[in-house]
């Protein structure tokens, strides 16, 4: 199904392909129920979600996955320099949650500060987290930002178990993820007889639902030989962008200190 264009504390980015916009009935559903939480609670902007998938699935330019409808990614919740919420773009964010909007590389005049809006950022993470329904699977993100969400998790009351399944399924691939989330479902009990296949991890509390439901996961297939897709080193990037004004130069040398996949030793970080 679509995920709607706008709705209570949720839009679709207005610059992306609005093609690209369908999910499960379960991912569909669980973003746009985050989101209304979010803004029922804590007010400000609606989250800006980016690609999900095609219609009909298949391959999808610029990502490797969201061919099955149970890919999204999403930008973080942001705040301006006065802390008042600001429509989400994709700036990354350093270790203390600063970041910034450079809208012309070349000129430093039109910069803005953002801060990372952890308490907004937080509840959506944890109204996917905790709706049963959704099944949400993996939450990629950079290390950094997932220290800052655990810490304030940890600060603020947030129940122990929900606590437990951010820390198991959230981890930094080999791409940071220090501009938005991407979030993977698994599939729906009811779609798995149809042929809908899970990658792992499987976590405990998924085999259990499973099996609540007298189902059994079905593995991935092996996977076809196909050429790779030619993957844009940073330094080629940046020579691309063309000139840029010495303060994007300057965050763009400090990003190379996150920018190696961490190697924490989770039991479920792939």
């Amino acid at each position: 199904m679509p995920l709607p264009l706008t709705g209570p504390g949720v839009r679709f980015n207005p610059s992306r392909d609005s093609n690209a916009r369908y999910g499960t009935v379960e991912m569909v559903r669980g973003l746009v129920d985050a989101g209304a939480r979010v803004e029922r609670e804590l007010g400000g902007l609606p989250v800006t979600i980016n690609d999900l998938s095609y219609e009909s699935g298949g391959p999808i330019p610029h990502h490797r996955s969201h061919q099955s409808g149970r890919d999204v990614d999403v930008f973080f919740y942001q705040l301006d320099a006065e802390g008042e919420p600001i429509e989400s773009v994709g700036a990354f964010f350093d270790p203390s949650g600063s970041g910034v909007d450079f809208r012309d590389l070349a000129d430093a005049s039109d910069d803005v500060a953002l801060r990372l809006d952890i308490p907004r950022t937080w509840l959506f993470l944890q109204a996917l987290i905790e709706d049963d329904g959704a099944q949400l699977q993996h939450i990629f993100v950079a290390e950094h930002l997932r220290t800052l969400l655990m810490d304030y998790a940890r600060g603020h009351g947030v129940p122990t178990a929900t606590i437990a399944r951010f820390a198991g399924m959230s981890c930094q691939p080999s791409y940071p993820h220090d501009d938005h989330f991407h979030f993977r479902f698994f599939c729906a009990p009811d779609d798995i007889p149809k042929g809908c296949r899970d990658s792992p991890p499987m976590y405990p509390w998924q085999r259990r639902k499973l099996e609540d439901a007298g189902v059994r996961p079905r593995p991935l297939a092996p996977r076809r030989k196909q050429a790779k897709a030619k993957v844009v080193t940073h330094q080629e990037a940046r020579e691309a962008a063309g000139p840029m004004d010495a303060e994007v130069e300057h965050w763009l040398d400090r990003r190379q200190q996150w920018l190696d996949q961490p190697h924490p030793g989770r039991a479920y970080c792939p």
